[in-house]
This record gives C-alpha cells, sequence and structure tokens, in this order.
C-alpha cells in the first residue's frame, strides 16, 4: 500500500499542481491520466476508494466515454450510447445534476440519498460513504464530469475536499488535451479508416507521401442502386445503404481488413499483407465477403426484397497514401490491381454469381474454385482468368 504524505493542505495543494504540470499532463490516455491523479490522491492523504471521469466525446455510436477507477483494481472502460439522457440511467442521476447545474455534488451517503440518487444506493451498498462529483468545463463550455468516493468510516476531511476543489480548475484542460488527443483519433478513424488513421496521425500528411503495398482488395456493391433509386424516395434509400454496410462492414473489420471507401452504393476494403506469404491476407478478403453474403441470407424478407450484393477479390499492388491539391487531400489507395478490381465486380450480374475472383486471389486461397472463363475488362488489353467458389456439380480448377 502506498504511504500517505504528513503534508500541511497548503503542501499538499502545491505538490498536487507540481506533479499535474510536470507528470500528471503526460500520462497517455484518460484512463492513466485517472489512475497516475488517484495514486498521487492516495498518497496525499485523500481516503480515495472509487473515482470516475465522464466525458462527451464525438463518435457516431457514443455520446459519452467514463473512465472507473477502484483501489487495487484495473481502471475500466465504458461508453455511454446517444439518448442515455432519456434513460433511467441518467435521469436523476448524480451527473445529470453536475452536468445540468454545473455545480458541485458533495455528499454523505444515507438513505436520503439513496432516493435522491438511485445510483448512488448501489455505492453504499458496497461501502461507499461519502461521494463527491465535481464539473470539468471544457473550453467548448461542455460540461464533462470526475467524481471520488470514499469508503473510510468519515468520508473525507474537509481538508480532502478543499483539495479537490483547489485540483479542479487545474486539472480540466490537462484531461481536455488528453481527452482530445483520443477524440481526434477516433473520430479520424471514422472517416478514412484505422490503418490511415494512424499514418496520417503518425505524420504522413503531405501530398505524394505514398507508399506501395500488396494487398488482397475487396470491393462490394449494392446491386441494381440506380433502379432503386429511381423507384423508392431518398429516406428509405439512405436506410437501405445503411443496412447495405452494415452487411459488408462487420465482417471486413472482423477479418481485420480496412474499409477504404465507401463510394456511393459500394464498399471497398483492403487487407494489407504482412510479410512475403500473401495467402492470410487472402484468406481474411474471402472471410469477409462469405461473411456478408450470409449476413445477407440471413437477413428480414424486407431487406432482401431491395438489397443483392456483388463481391469481387482480387490480389495485387496498389500505391496506398496521400493524393489530392492543395490542403484537400485524400488518403486512398490507386494504381492498376484497384481498377482491376472494380471491373470484375460489373461481371458479377453477367456471370450470375454474387462472388468473383481473380486467379491472383484465388491461386491464394484454399478452398475449392471454379474457373467460370477468360473475360475482357474494359481497358485492360489482356484478358482475365475469373473464378468462383465451386458450387455443386463443378470441378475445382487449379487458378493460375
Amino acid at each position: 500500500m502506498t504511504k500517505a504524505l504528513d503534508l500541511s493542505l497548503a503542501d499538499r495543494k502545491a505538490e498536487l499542481l507540481r506533479w499535474l504540470s510536470e507528470e500528471g499532463r503526460f500520462a497517455p490516455d484518460t484512463g492513466g491520466l485517472l489512475e497516475m491523479l488517484c495514486e498521487k490522491l492516495t498518497v496525499l492523504g485523500a481516503p480515495i476508494a472509487r473515482a470516475t471521469v465522464q466525458v462527451r466525446t464525438l463518435h457516431p455510436e457514443f455520446r459519452g466515454v467514463s473512465r472507473i477507477w477502484r483501489r487495487g483494481q484495473s481502471t475500466e472502460f465504458r461508453t455511454s450510447r446517444h439518448g442515455i439522457e432519456s434513460t433511467s440511467d441518467y435521469q436523476n442521476s448524480p451527473l445529470q445534476y453536475v452536468i445540468e447545474t454545473g455545480q458541485w455534488l458533495d455528499t454523505v451517503l444515507s438513505e436520503t440519498t439513496d432516493r435522491r440518487f438511485p445510483i448512488l444506493a448501489a455505492l453504499r451498498a458496497q461501502g461507499i460513504t461519502h461521494y463527491v462529483m465535481a464539473p470539468l468545463i471544457f473550453s467548448n463550455r461542455i460540461v464533462n464530469a470526475i467524481s471520488w468516493g470514499s469508503d473510510a468510516p468519515n468520508g473525507f476531511g474537509e481538508a480532502d475536499v478543499e483539495l479537490f476543489r483547489h485540483l479542479v480548475p487545474t486539472f480540466a484542460p490537462v484531461l481536455e488535451v488528453t481527452v482530445g488527443r483520443r477524440i481526434y483519433d477516433e473520430l479520424l478513424a471514422t472517416y478514412v479508416g484505422r490503418d490511415p488513421c494512424a499514418r496520417i496521425m503518425a505524420g504522413a500528411v503531405q501530398r505524394g507521401n505514398v507508399r506501395h503495398i500488396k494487398a488482397a482488395m475487396l470491393l462490394a456493391d449494392l446491386r441494381g442502386f440506380s433502379r432503386l433509386t429511381d423507384e423508392l424516395p431518398e429516406q428509405r434509400i439512405i436506410e437501405l445503404l445503411n443496412a447495405f454496410f452494415d452487411l459488408v462492414v462487420p465482417g471486413v473489420i472482423g477479418s481485420e481488413g480496412d474499409i477504404l471507401k465507401y463510394i456511393g452504393d459500394a464498399v471497398i476494403a483492403i487487407f494489407p499483407v504482412t510479410g512475403d506469404d500473401p495467402a492470410p491476407a487472402c484468406e481474411l478478403a474471402l472471410a469477409a465477403a462469405q461473411t456478408t453474403l450470409a449476413a445477407l441470407q440471413a437477413s428480414p424478407p424486407e431487406v432482401r426484397e431491395h438489397i443483392s450484393i456483388d463481391i469481387a477479390l482480387h490480389y495485387g499492388d496498389a500505391a496506398y497514401g496521400n493524393i489530392g491539391s492543395g490542403n484537400r487531400l485524400d488518403f486512398t489507395a490507386v494504381g492498376r490491381d484497384i481498377n482491376i478490381l472494380s471491373r470484375l465486380e460489373l461481371l458479377c450480374k453477367d456471370v450470375g454469381r454474387p462472388l468473383l475472383m481473380t486467379g491472383a486471389f484465388a491461386a491464394e486461397v484454399a478452398a475449392p474454385v471454379f474457373e467460370i472463363g477468360h473475360f475482357e475488362l474494359r481497358g485492360f488489353r489482356q484478358h482475365q482468368s475469373l473464378y468462383g467458389l465451386c458450387q455443386d456439380g463443378e470441378v475445382p480448377a487449379e487458378p493460375t
């Protein structure tokens, strides 16, 4: 157990701010910052058993993120969905009170607090005796929150709470910077993908900053999209597009691929080759395609009525990085093999198969494949051998 320092309140305040400016602000993330803070407060004599940081975020699925520290345990990470403010978990909670009033909550737990804030009854049952929550106001005026709970018989002393109040104005901007790094990273990944995000955040921001990769490539297309746009209202089209993406994207992410682009009614994903053997990447891409088609078959009739999916698979080279003009760039993959992929998908309807692959791809997967034939791809002089997964009665072929 960490031994508490015997310091005056003034010295505790000074030491806490010194720690925050010289050590705490270098924490790798919010969880690390909260852990370091609680350890420091414990050393300074505050009897903390539990602490939380709750912060608004910018994410398509989550409204906020929370970190929960408990003495002697690993820090827990939680997310709250959009719309949580209308749920019973949020209504009549300390968080609602602090966020909506901008005031501190400092209370000794009792049956009275159980009635006022039902969520505190669970903390009291866990042995928490005293609960303090403070507003953390960021520079955009959004109110976030930090809380501390004590299991000491007499809870926090007046000096402990004064130490918390002294900390908060300086802690809020440090937390804002720490949280901002995570928000920027997640927001960028939402729009460009995980690997491009990592490369951009690492400094790949100039036009022409391109590397050449080998990758398995997947293109999934919503068949008959033009007809749907002619027949259905725009809102229904958006709903169908999102349903289509929900069929494709989980399979790609689950197979460790990166969604490179949404292009209208199509998705392009890549599975970069690591090492010298392309087979693992191709197997992952095939698994993603099969997961997508299986999800479509398991979809409700009202989805299958409008959605048919064509998928093309190819293995080859791509230039991967920044292209564009001036300060408006795109992080993408381009090259001959990306074009082959897009031309290949157009043949799915003609040959009556939802999944086609080139010989270069088929040669790298273990599943038996059937040679459909040699086809001319628009814009390419050389014909391509096309393959599909073997169906009943078809003789497996050796891809070339």
